[in-house]
C-alpha cells in the first residue's frame, strides 16, 4: 500500500487530476443525482446515477470514468497498457469531455423539466460526477501538453544536424583531383595514339 501512495505521490499533476477526477465520478454515479417530489401525494423519491432516467447515462459515466481509472492506474501497478493509436492523454480527454458533456446536458434537462405533478431537485451526485469528468478532462488536456513537451524537447534542431561526410571530408577533394587527373592523361594517351 506504501508502494501504490508513493507512487500516486510521484505522478505528475496531470494525472493525479485524472486518476482524482475518476475515482469522484465513479463515486458519485452512486449518490443520488435528483430527487422527485410529488405534490399530489406529498411524497418524494431520490434517484442515483444508475436509477430512473438518469440510468444510460450514470451507466456511460460510469464505464468511461473506469476506463480512465485504467489508463492512469495500470501503469502504477507495473501493468503496461497494450499498444493502440491513441495516446494516453487522448483517450483521457475523450471521456472525460464525453461524460461531462452528457452529464451537462442532463443537468439542464433536470434543471428546467418542471411538471404540474413533479419537481426535480438535483442533489450533491449529479454535481460531484460532472466536477469529477472536468477533472479527468483537464487531466487529460494537462498531459497532452506534457507530451508535446517532451516529444520536442527528443526532437534535435534542424541546426545542428551532422552535416553530411562528402561535405567535409578531405578524401573528397584528392578524388576530384585524381580524377581531372586521370580525364587529362587519357586525353593525352588519345592524342599520342
Amino acid at each position: 500500500m506504501k508502494k501504490v501512495s508513493h507512487a500516486i505521490k510521484s505522478l505528475p499533476r496531470s494525472r493525479q487530476l485524472a486518476l482524482a477526477g475518476s475515482l469522484l465520478a465513479m463515486f458519485a454515479v452512486l449518490m443520488p443525482w435528483h430527487t422527485i417530489g410529488t405534490v399530489v401525494l406529498g411524497t418524494e423519491h431520490s434517484f442515483n446515477g444508475f436509477g430512473d432516467q438518469n440510468m444510460i447515462i450514470g451507466i456511460i459515466t460510469f464505464a468511461f470514468m473506469f476506463a480512465s481509472l485504467t489508463v492512469v492506474g495500470l501503469p502504477l501497478l507495473g501493468i503496461r497498457l497494450p499498444r493502440s493509436g491513441w495516446k494516453e492523454s487522448g483517450m483521457l480527454i475523450f471521456f472525460g469531455g464525453e461524460a461531462a458533456l452528457l452529464l451537462f446536458v442532463l443537468t439542464i434537462m433536470h434543471a428546467t423539466s418542471i411538471t404540474r405533478a413533479a419537481s426535480y431537485d438535483l442533489r450533491l451526485g449529479i454535481h460531484l460526477a460532472l466536477i469529477g469528468t472536468a477533472l479527468v478532462f483537464v487531466g487529460g488536456y494537462l498531459l497532452k501538453n506534457e507530451e508535446h513537451i517532451s516529444s520536442s524537447a527528443h526532437a534535435e534542431p534542424l541546426a545542428h544536424l551532422p552535416r553530411s561526410r562528402t561535405q567535409h571530408s578531405p578524401h573528397h577533394l584528392d578524388l576530384r583531383e585524381d580524377s581531372q587527373e586521370k580525364e587529362k592523361e587519357d586525353a593525352r594517351m588519345q592524342l599520342d595514339i
